[in-house]
């Protein structure tokens, strides 16, 4: 798998970021914005937001954790291409609770990964 980031991405990392911050936020989310690191902090957000049991294929191997950074980035890529798919269509069931408490937990430390 590729690590590089598509367009399709970026449409994907829009929807999520749209979801937990709203439409302005998002928009800042672009090709020429979206770094490595961001593509790995919205996917721990994820992680840390929605319920484990409907993302086990996308959490990382003990392997994954142990290599260099661009095997994390091709895990949170994989894990934002899966997860992304209902939030661009607008299915994803994300508690308020959860929605709230992670988002404004995440959204300091993924806006600052942005180019």
């Amino acid at each position: 798998m590729e690590s590089q980031i598509t367009a399709e991405d970026i449409d994907k990392i829009r929807a999520i970021m749209k979801a937990f911050y709203g439409q302005s936020v998002a928009s800042g989310f672009t090709e020429s914005s979206v770094t490595e690191e961001t593509v790995r902090a919205i996917a721990h957000m994820l992680v840390e937001t929605v319920d484990c049991s409907r993302w086990i294929d996308a959490v990382p191997s003990p392997q994954d954790l142990l290599r260099p950074t661009r095997r994390i980035t091709k895990w949170a890529l994989r894990l934002i291409r899966e997860a992304g798919k209902p939030f661009l269509l607008n299915e994803v069931k994300v508690s308020w609770v959860c929605r709230t408490v992670r988002s404004s937990q995440f959204r300091s430390s993924i806006e600052t990964t942005l180019r």
